[in-house]
């Protein structure tokens, strides 16, 4: 099983297409639709959504990494036997839908990492640039390969694809649809570290360990800020003020004193 945790401590959601639980203040999501490479429909995306909105609600989870059950791909996108049958109001519906839900992850308190193995294509991709890390196995693919259909990025992926390659690089990705590599896509800002094929999982998972030891409400904060979501330009003072009061800010600022205070005797 996929960041070592025993199969008994997982709960399915989404007729078993999802697989959670917690460890400390980590989540981990699995998604778990192997013979449809993890293809997205609405349970799977609404399953996403109810999770990750109870952890922040509860505050259970701090950080979570989304991965997968599969070593063959994270995610290859939006389920096209499903779409083909789409008429135009559907079509909307399903693309509000994964707005919603990307939006949510993309915004939520809780820190995610996308832990990702094998393809990323399409919705895929962009569901793991809806977190805020992404971890790859040196042997991934990803594309954007909507408009070999007609079709463009949905759910945001060009604007979030921009965000961390520029647009030139995004454009170029999105109108050749071409696959490129995880060195490729490290190199574009695409994916933040590499892990050895089959060791994805365990560098996700000590990524995430990483974080967890970090302050929740600073990194709620920094979060807040970097997404520039309707953030005034006084919350930088706002936020320091209210993280005083955070006990685990508190111990940090005191070891620092008392090393200060060490390094002048």
């Amino acid at each position: 099983m996929p960041l070592d945790i025993p199969e008994t401590t997982l709960t399915p959601a989404a007729s078993g297409k999802l697989l959670h639980g917690t460890t400390g203040t980590v989540g981990r999501i699995l998604l778990n639709k192997p013979g449809r490479l993890n293809a997205l429909d609405e349970e799977i995306l609404e399953g996403l959504e109810s999770i990750f909105r109870s952890w922040e609600q509860s505050g259970t989870a701090a950080v979570a990494v989304l991965g997968s059950t599969s070593s063959r791909a994270f995610c290859v996108g939006a389920d096209i036997e499903r779409l083909a049958t789409f008429d135009t109001a559907s079509m909307r519906r399903w693309e509000a839908l994964g707005n919603r839900v990307l939006d949510a992850i993309e915004y939520s308190s809780v820190v995610s990492v996308a832990a990702i193995s094998g393809h990323a294509l399409g919705g895929g991709l962009t569901l793991a640039l809806a977190c805020d890390f992404r971890i790859s196995s040196e042997d991934s693919q990803f594309a954007q390969p909507e408009i070999g259909l007609g079709w463009i990025p949905g759910w945001g992926g060009v604007r979030r694809l921009q965000q961390l390659t520029g647009p030139a690089a995004a454009k170029r990705l999105c109108f050749l649809g071409e696959r490129i590599s995880a060195t490729a896509a490290r190199d574009l800002g695409i994916v933040d570290e590499l892990a050895a094929a089959g060791q994805v999982d365990q560098a996700a998972a000590a990524f995430a360990d990483r974080l967890a030891a970090q302050s929740p409400p600073a990194m709620r904060a920094i979060k807040a800020l970097a997404s520039g979501r309707g953030v005034p330009a006084e919350f930088d003072g706002l936020a320091n003020a209210s993280l005083l009061e955070d006990p685990r800010g508190q111990a940090a600022i005191a070891r620092f004193l008392s090393r200060k205070n060490k390094d002048r005797e």
